[in-house]
């Protein structure tokens, strides 16, 4: 699946909020304008889902290897999901992934971009 600037700014500011693996806790290399170098912005509902797709919640920063384990391990995802977050976001997540929602990468780029100026004082 093809990623496009709004996928790139959000994938920075998850990495950003998170500043290490979330599974392992490996930390995330930065480039000396302060930008991730490292890790993944790892989707628990698929990026194909248009809806969750720019959620906060949706997203977790994981390494390569943590990343390829829970592609490979869907049930231990969930339940990894399940223990970090609670039922009730998981729940949230799988609802809003299953409603409509209408692409527009231009306000999301200019969203995410914009955040990551406020919260981490990153100009990209």
């Amino acid at each position: 699946m093809k990623m496009d600037l709004a996928d790139r700014f959000f994938s920075y500011w998850v990495r950003l909020r998170d500043k290490k693996c979330k599974r392992c806790g490996s930390p995330v290399g930065f480039n000396d304008r302060g930008l991730p170098r490292s890790h993944q912005c790892s989707h628990f509902v698929g990026r194909g889902k248009e809806n969750t797709r720019f959620n906060p919640d949706n997203a977790d920063t994981l390494c390569g290897g943590c990343h390829l384990y829970f592609t490979a391990h869907p049930m231990e995802h969930m339940d990894w999901q399940i223990a970090q977050k609670g039922q009730e976001v998981v729940d949230k997540l799988k609802m809003l992934s299953n409603l409509y929602c209408k692409k527009d990468r231009i306000s999301e780029k200019i969203y995410w971009k914009k955040k990551l100026l406020q919260d981490f004082k990153i100009k990209v």
